[in-house]
């Protein structure tokens, strides 16, 4: 008897063209926040702000560093700091 193994399980499928879904909602998103600012605030208020996001988004979307998205290497910087790195084992006397 023969199974047939998934393989990449660990790949997210691509929706529209090279992006997953998640990034096409963040695509979508910043740019709809971007044309937001663009009809409610002055032109140098929406490069302030809006070149940043834009940049910000791309790199969540596209970098990849060894392999994992930003978004994961950002979430693991941030647990190093949060969490303890000092353990302690205590004997129990029972």
């Amino acid at each position: 008897m023969r199974f047939n193994v998934p393989q990449f399980v660990d790949i997210e499928d691509t929706i529209i063209g090279p992006l997953t879904l998640k990034q096409f909602f963040l695509v979508i998103g910043g740019g709809v926040v971007i044309a937001i600012l663009w009809y409610m605030f002055k032109l140098w208020f929406v490069f302030l702000l809006g070149v940043p996001l834009a940049l910000v988004i791309i790199a969540i979307v596209f970098v990849k560093i060894g392999g994992r998205p930003i978004t994961q290497i950002f979430t693991s910087w941030l647990n190093y700091w949060i969490k303890p790195r000092f353990y302690t084992w205590k004997k129990s006397n029972k």
